[in-house]
C-alpha cells in the first residue's frame, strides 16, 4: 500500500490552500483527491467579480481565483487526482478511493485533510409539493445551470429567499435576460450583506415581498404560478391575506449541509444538529492527524477567509507530520 506524508480529501478552495500551505512549509508527497473533473470546487461556477481581496489585493472572478490557485498547484509540484471518489476512511488513515483509470484504490497517509465542503440541502422551508411540477430548483442548481450549462432556468422567476448567493443569481438571471417577478422573503429584512442589497436589489430595481410565503403552487407539467401571503410578527400565515403571482420558476433558498459522510465513517466526532466534525482550535478533529477546514466545517463561508484557514490547516499538517514523522 503506498503511503503518502498528506493527503487532501476535496480540491475546492479550503483543500488546495491547505495542500499549498503544507507543500511550503516542506512536506514532500501530497496527495489531493477531488471528485469533479476539475479542481476549483465552487469556484467555478461563481462568475461574479468577488474573490481574492485579501490574497491578491484586487478583485476577481471565481474562475480565475480558482486558476490562481491551481497554478500554484502547478509550480509546487502538487500531486492530485480528478474524477476521483473517496468511498472509504478509517482510524488508521486509510483511504480508499475509486476512479475510472485505477479503478478502487487504498492508500495511506501519515495525515489527512478534510475538506469536501457542503451541499444544498432542502429544510422543509416551505410546504409544497417540490417535486410536482419542472421548474422549481434550488439556488445553486440554477446557478450551475446558467453560468456552466448555458441554460436559463426559466423566462419569469419567482425566488423564495434573501441569502447573498440568491441575489447573486438574481442579478446573474436579469442580465441573461429572464425577469425576476418577486424575491419572496418571510422576515421583515433581507438575510442578504447590507453591499450586496445596494449592489444588486436597489441598482438593479429587484421587486422585494418581505413577511411573505410561499402558500401553493399551480400549473400542469410546469409551474405557472405561486401563491404567496403575507405574514404576521409571530410568523403565523395570514390566509386571507394572499395573491397570485404567474411564472415559469421558482427557485428555493436552501439551507447547506456539510458533506460528513465519511468523516461519519472514520467515527470522527460530528456536531450532533449540524452533522460536522468537531474540531479543535488547530482544526484537528477527534482522530489525531485528521484535519477538517473550510465549507465542511462552517457549511457556507467566503472564498478568501476559506483560503486563509486552508492555509492555517496545511501549517497544523505539517507541524504534526515533523513532530510525529522524523524523517520529512
Amino acid at each position: 500500500m503506498y503511503q503518502y506524508d498528506l493527503i487532501v480529501v476535496g480540491g475546492g478552495t479550503a483543500g488546495i490552500a491547505a495542500a499549498i500551505s503544507a507543500k511550503e512549509k516542506g512536506i514532500k508527497s501530497i496527495l489531493i483527491l477531488e471528485r469533479e473533473n476539475t479542481l476549483g470546487g465552487a469556484l467555478n461556477i461563481c462568475i461574479h467579480n468577488s474573490f481574492g481581496k485579501k490574497i491578491l489585493s484586487k478583485e476577481v472572478t471565481g474562475p480565475e481565483y480558482a486558476q490562481f490557485l491551481i497554478d500554484k498547484v502547478h509550480q509546487l509540484g502538487i500531486e492530485y487526482k480528478l474524477d476521483t471518489m473517496v468511498i472509504d476512511l478509517n482510524r488508521d488513515k486509510v483511504i480508499s478511493y475509486v476512479n475510472p483509470e485505477e479503478g478502487i484504490v487504498d492508500v495511506k497517509a501519515k495525515s489527512i485533510i478534510l475538506a469536501m465542503g457542503s451541499r444544498e440541502k432542502f429544510t422543509g422551508n416551505i410546504n409544497i409539493p417540490t417535486h410536482k411540477f419542472a421548474g422549481i430548483y434550488t439556488v445553486g442548481t440554477a446557478q450551475r445551470f446558467v453560468n456552466i450549462s448555458g441554460f436559463l432556468p426559466g423566462k419569469e422567476i419567482v425566488i423564495l429567499g434573501s441569502s447573498d448567493i440568491t441575489l447573486i443569481i438574481a442579478r446573474r438571471l436579469l442580465i441573461e435576460g429572464a425577469k425576476i417577478k418577486a424575491i419572496v422573503e418571510k422576515k421583515t429584512n433581507l438575510n442578504a450583506r447590507q453591499d450586496k442589497v445596494k449592489d444588486i436589489v436597489e441598482d438593479f430595481k429587484v421587486p422585494l415581498l418581505l413577511s411573505r410565503a410561499v402558500l401553493d403552487v399551480e400549473g400542469n407539467d410546469r409551474i405557472e404560478s405561486v401563491t404567496i401571503a403575507k405574514v404576521d410578527e409571530a410568523g403565523n400565515i395570514l390566509h386571507e391575506e394572499k395573491e397570485k403571482i404567474t411564472c415559469d420558476c421558482l427557485l428555493l433558498s436552501v439551507g447547506w449541509m456539510p458533506e460528513s459522510d465519511l468523516a461519519e465513517k472514520a467515527r470522527i466526532k460530528l456536531e450532533s444538529k449540524q452533522k460536522y466534525p468537531v474540531v479543535s482550535e488547530r482544526f484537528e478533529t477527534s482522530i489525531g492527524g485528521i484535519y477538517a477546514c473550510g465549507n465542511l466545517i462552517h457549511s457556507y463561508g467566503y472564498a478568501d477567509d476559506t483560503t486563509l484557514e486552508g492555509y492555517d490547516v496545511g501549517k497544523y499538517a505539517a507541524d504534526y507530520i515533523s513532530t510525529y514523522y522524523k524523517s520529512v
